[in-house]
């Protein structure tokens, strides 16, 4: 199917926020989050169309990957190099791309629909690498929900999909969370909530907080809000052996949720 120049310029257009809130779309980059997309797209509706380059179609794994698409009932336009170049902002050349139909949830679903019992909620964090690199961590350890507290970086932001690579696929998210409001009423259902700091706090080598738990990661400057600390029920940090000045936020998010998930497995 040819791609009109009208809707290349519709697509290109997800490049910038104000575009992807408006359209509820996104661009995914390369086979390996494509495919963990389809994996979890078994009704068709996240993938809106795959966009491919002619050296796309080197293996039969690639080709029925876009029969996949077309099955059900995504849109498969083939096009060239240039315009994949116009959609993406990486150096390094791909030769297939996703439109994206935007998903989340809502903290009342979720909590009603699976009573999580680890949850991680992120306060302001501002760079899109980190939040990449802590959605990949809640999936690999298995973290049931991740709140995206207010004036944290756009998860649909192409720094941060592609730092996932698919993991936000497995990890169910709310995004735009008042968190001091979110907070208490999570307590009342019974959930500890427990802050991180590179500084005070109790060490994770002595304490393990109790499940239902939500873990507050904060932004990479400040830490935690100051309005946050002040309802949180215990701060927990990780204790430090070398001259490093910090963690960044999915190292410090693996260290306590591995401690977790080590001392969860031992009871």
């Amino acid at each position: 199917m040819p791609l009109s120049r009208d809707r290349l310029k519709l697509y290109t257009k997800l490049k910038q926020k104000k575009y992807r809130a408006l359209q509820k779309q996104c661009i995914i980059e390369g086979v390996r989050a494509l495919r963990d997309i389809i994996a979890a797209d078994d009704e068709g509706k996240f993938i809106d169309a795959v966009l491919y380059t002619p050296d796309f179609l080197t293996t039969d794994v690639h080709e029925k990957l876009l029969i996949t698409v077309r099955d059900r009932g995504g849109k498969v336009y083939e096009v060239s190099t240039q315009d994949i170049k116009r959609l993406t902002d990486t150096v390094t050349g791909q030769n297939v791309i996703g439109v994206v139909n935007q998903w989340s949830t809502t903290v009342d679903t979720i909590i009603h629909q699976s009573a999580p019992q680890l949850v991680v909620a992120a306060d302001n964090i501002r760079e899109p690498g980190n939040l990449g690199s802590l959605v990949r961590t809640c999936d690999w350890f298995g973290v049931d929900a991740l709140l995206l507290g207010a004036g944290t970086v756009d998860i649909w932001n192409p720094k941060v999909l592609r730092t996932t690579v698919g993991s936000m696929v497995h990890v169910p998210f709310v995004e735009d969370v008042d968190l001091w409001r979110e907070l208490p009423a999570l307590r009342s259902r019974g959930y500890f909530i427990c802050g991180t700091s590179i500084h005070g706090g109790s060490s994770i080598e002595h304490i393990i907080p109790p499940m239902p738990v939500v873990l507050i990661f904060g932004n990479e400057a400040e830490g935690i809000s100051d309005r946050l600390l002040d309802i949180i029920d215990d701060l927990i940090t990780i204790p430090k052996y070398g001259r490093a000045e910090s963690l960044n936020v999915g190292v410090s998010a693996g260290v306590i949720l591995s401690a977790i998930r080590f001392h969860s497995s031992k009871n």
